[in-house]
């Protein structure tokens, strides 16, 4: 009797098309770790790009930073001094030195004028350097000092940073005071910046007495003492109410007039004898 179904496999026939199965299973197999290797590989290569790219952009980024400023202390500004905090003491100090026509070449000069602490210097000395002014200054021309109080506003001029406002300024104010008497009284001109004070007394130095009508406090009206620069004439009313009170007063009792003005103190005695 025949068999319902025309192609049935033998036993061996069976054995082959399993064997050509399993060749095909092994094949797909194969293809198929390949692929995933290429894409493995294929992924490491865009890992690679990519890390590369972030690694350009840092070292941009470091070349993109500034360096932090550094201070030339024979020019150092009032702001920059309060923001590197050196004190107001030690900077008058400074600009003292300087006016007197001097610079500070090392940072143990530096400390020597200003006369600031071991510690403020060690945390300054990066943010300071000094140029070699010493050879600088044999190279330049000598310079011959006119006087402060006979110049006119024009020859000011020659100063860097003094233009026709502030040199005007500066003549009305020894005008005012009749003479400078001390370089100090430069720093009361408004917009002058103790910078500019430096350089203004590389050129110029009080070489005339200013011409003073000194007062005798113990006699002086009440007008000609409002008249004095340093003296408003409220000020001028608590010295001769002081005066009257206490049947008289000297320069050195000035200071129990005004407590709160030493430097004012200072000035007055400029126009007293």
């Amino acid at each position: 009797m025949r068999s319902k179904f025309p192609f049935v496999l033998s036993e061996s026939q069976r054995g082959a098309l399993l064997i050509l199965l399993m060749g095909i299973v092994f094949l797909f197999a194969i293809r198929f770790s390949f692929k995933i290797e290429e894409e493995t590989a294929l992924d490491l290569t865009e890992t690679q790009l990519y890390q590369r790219k972030l690694d350009s952009i840092r070292v941009n980024q470091v070349v993109l930073v500034q360096p932090k400023p550094t201070y030339n202390p024979n020019y150092l500004s009032d702001y920059n001094a309060y923001r590197l905090g050196i004190p107001v003491k030690a900077f008058d100090r400074l600009q003292h030195y300087r006016a007197a026509g001097n610079y500070v070449n090392s940072l143990s000069e530096f400390q020597l004028q200003s006369g600031i602490s071991d510690s403020l210097l060690k945390r300054l000395a990066p943010a300071l350097r000094f140029p070699n002014f010493r050879s600088q200054t044999k190279k330049k021309a000598t310079i011959v000092k006119q006087d402060l109080n006979a110049v006119d506003a024009t020859a000011l001029e020659i100063v860097s940073g003094i233009g026709p406002t502030l040199s005007k300024r500066i003549v009305n104010y020894i005008t005012y005071l009749s003479g400078f008497s001390i370089p100090d009284q430069c720093y009361e001109v408004y917009g002058l910046d103790s910078t500019v004070v430096a350089r203004l007394f590389e050129r110029f130095e009080i070489q005339s007495s200013p011409k003073i009508e000194r007062l005798n406090i113990e006699t002086a009206s009440l007008n000609q003492l409002a008249k004095l620069p340093y003296l408003t004439r409220e000020d001028a009313r608590k010295i001769i109410a002081y005066r009257t009170k206490n049947k008289g007063i000297s320069p050195l009792l000035l200071s129990k007039s005004f407590l709160d003005s030493p430097n004012k103190i200072e000035r007055i005695k400029l126009y007293l004898y």
